[in-house]
């Protein structure tokens, strides 16, 4: 593939410090509007491939609103040294299928320095395979752990992993002297991610797998899998998927009167599943990260100051509070901007560049290094309760 690379440009101050703008509303503003004489310069083209269709649409949706309002935050500050930011989407219909047609499209015709997504990891493993091939830089927003383990040159993921989020449940059952579950995961590749993990640190913190069961993505029901954890001595029930899988199991595990603590992964941690769980979700907690309850966030935490900026002009733009996910789309966009500073303006060095990125973002605070491409870990994550029909913060 040809090797694509800009003109040298320098960052303007207002540019340096764009993560930290308040946003002003939804959308891409064209650049003749940014009174900026961007107009005049090619646009940087970036490309970004989310579920906005399929069973991964709650992810995909409020990825691309974040990043939609972050251009506008970009392009209104003047671009990059007076070039616009062009993102263009792609709908990958929830399919790994389309979300590789989707990648190639974006690399061969509108030549894009970089893709963001997908929103699921089955799409994203497949878009990474081929981004890495063509040496093209991908951020991912989806969770499994083998999108950046092993470390491959150019490939970079947001949310937490499968691991992160294994390794806080598993502290928090330590800590409450739960030492046998039970888990139910997607058999897509996200719950199998979850599943390798559970298996591989369960016995460094003492516990004990009883029973394991899974669930096919589209599935109406999972009330034969809950009966046969029922018959186990179980002590808590670990669910691992995204909407509406895990909500279905909530509501089924009460139907059959199954009364050990339910854990969610981050899978879910939006408000659609509180939607979904309607009254059957009192006391069904989750492993988060701390964007899904930002009012309850402390203020002198490294992530205040940009979680309620996020927050504050999401909802102004979107008349709705923003999820994790919204974050995962933010923070990739943020670092891939934070890149191509770091690059000066040479596209063909991103990929490498990535590898020395600090930045806190709404998700975590990011250390990108050549041994890990995702940047966080597990302490940025917390543990929350449905409570009266909202996220409370587990002290």
């Amino acid at each position: 593939m040809k090797k694509r690379t800009f003109k040298k440009w320098l960052f303007p101050a207002a540019v340096a410090s764009l993560v930290f703008l308040s946003a002003c509303g939804g959308g891409a503003t064209p650049a003749a509007e940014s009174g900026t004489g961007g107009a005049s310069k090619e646009p940087i083209k970036v490309g970004a491939i989310f579920s906005l269709t399929g069973p991964n649409s709650p992810l995909g949706v409020p990825e691309k609103q974040a990043v939609e309002l972050l251009v506008k935050e970009i392009n209104g500050a003047g671009g990059v040294d007076g070039r616009p930011v062009e993102v263009i989407f792609e709908d990958d219909k929830s399919d790994n299928t389309e979300a590789v047609k989707a990648i190639k499209k974006l690399a061969s015709k509108e030549k894009v320095v970089a893709v963001l997504g997908s929103s699921g990891s089955g799409p994203s493993l497949g878009m990474a395979e081929y981004a890495a091939a063509e040496k093209l830089p991908l951020i991912s927003m989806a969770a499994a752990d083998q999108i950046t383990n092993p470390v491959r040159a150019g490939i970079y993921k947001t949310p937490h992993t499968d691991v992160h989020g294994t390794k806080r449940i598993f502290k928090y059952l330590k800590e409450k002297g739960i030492t046998k579950i039970a888990t139910l995961n997607d058999s897509n590749p996200y719950g199998s991610g979850w599943t390798t993990q559970l298996q591989k640190y369960a016995p460094e913190y003492g516990i004990t797998i009883v029973a394991e069961e899974k669930y096919g993505t589209k599935d109406p029901s999972m009330s034969s899998q809950l009966t046969k954890i029922k018959g186990t001595d179980a002590q808590a029930l670990i669910v691992a998927g995204t909407n509406p899988g895990p909500a279905t199991i909530v509501k089924e595990a009460k139907q059959l009167n199954i009364t050990i603590p339910i854990i969610s992964s981050h899978g879910s941690a939006n408000s659609k599943f509180l939607e979904l769980i309607g009254n059957s979700g009192e006391g069904v907690l989750m492993v988060a990260g701390k964007l899904l309850i930002p009012e309850q966030v402390a203020a002198d935490d490294p992530q205040s100051a940009i979680i309620k900026k996020f927050v504050d002009g999401y909802q102004a733009a979107y008349n709705t509070q923003p999820d994790g996910f919204a974050g995962y789309g933010y923070d990739g966009l943020n670092l891939l901007v934070e890149g191509l500073k770091q690059a000066g303006g040479d596209a063909s060095k991103l990929g490498e560049v990535l590898e020395k990125v600090k930045y806190v973002g709404v998700t975590g605070e990011f250390k990108f290094t050549t041994d890990d491409h995702n940047g966080l870990t597990e302490y940025s994550m917390i543990m929350v309760e449905v409570k009266d029909g909202k996220f409370q913060l587990v002290q």
